[in-house]
């Protein structure tokens, strides 16, 4: 008995990619409104929301696969 073995390759969607990006984006916006409201609106907060929405864009472009 042998298991056959899927022959064709997924294909990735545009979309995805897209809504992943526009995710990450309005994810960072919400960041920096945030931040400017709670007044810490440093560097080091811009860059800590521009790894924390590059996170969140990236798992809706995986999830959406």
């Amino acid at each position: 008995m042998t298991i056959a073995s899927p022959k064709g390759k997924i294909k990735t969607g545009k979309a995805s990619l897209v809504g992943g990006i526009a995710v990450a984006i309005a994810a960072f916006a919400l960041w920096t409104v945030i931040t400017r409201e709670l007044g810490v609106d440093t560097t080091s907060w811009m860059i800590a929301g521009l790894i924390v929405s590059a996170g969140i864009g990236a798992w809706i472009r995986i999830a959406d696969l």
